[in-house]
């Protein structure tokens, strides 16, 4: 009596496998940005989802590393080779990684805090809240503050 032996082939659960990670991937890779920041939201700078994209995806916005443990809330070119950066709020004082963020306040002013809560950046000098209710990058590089329509 012959025995006739095929050897099972492992092409289907590699291809399952293949699958599941592409799919991971590209959900994955379109979390990461958002369209705008809502009065109240902020994202921190080890918060995969913490950038703004520009409408046509020319611009980036979000936490550029500058060194160990070191970041500028910045805007680049999202396709640069070397994230070419075209604004930083914080050139002179970069913020740690762990627990630094941007938030849109209640009152619309948007705020750059470092770990220990200081503030090291916010979108408006003056003592008058701006009342924004989100912040947007547009296509041509330019962080705004939009108010609510009436």
């Amino acid at each position: 009596m012959a025995y006739h032996q095929t050897a099972s082939s492992p092409k289907c659960p590699c291809f399952l496998i293949l699958l599941v990670i592409t799919v991971f991937c590209c959900c994955f890779a379109t979390a990461k940005t958002q369209k705008s920041l809502e009065r109240g939201a902020s994202f921190s700078v080890e918060d995969d989802s913490g950038f703004l994209t520009s409408p046509d995806k020319s611009f980036t916005c979000g936490f550029y590393g500058v060194g160990t443990n070191a970041y500028w809330f910045s805007i680049w070119f999202t396709n640069s080779e070397n994230k070419t950066l075209v604004w930083m709020a914080n050139r002179d004082r970069p913020v740690n990684a762990l627990g630094s963020r941007v938030s849109l306040s209640r009152d619309g002013t948007m705020v750059l805090t470092d770990v220990d809560g200081k503030i090291v950046w916010e979108s408006s000098t003056n003592s008058t809240p701006t009342g924004a209710e989100r912040a947007e990058l547009l296509n041509s590089g330019n962080l705004v503050l939009k108010k609510p329509t009436r």
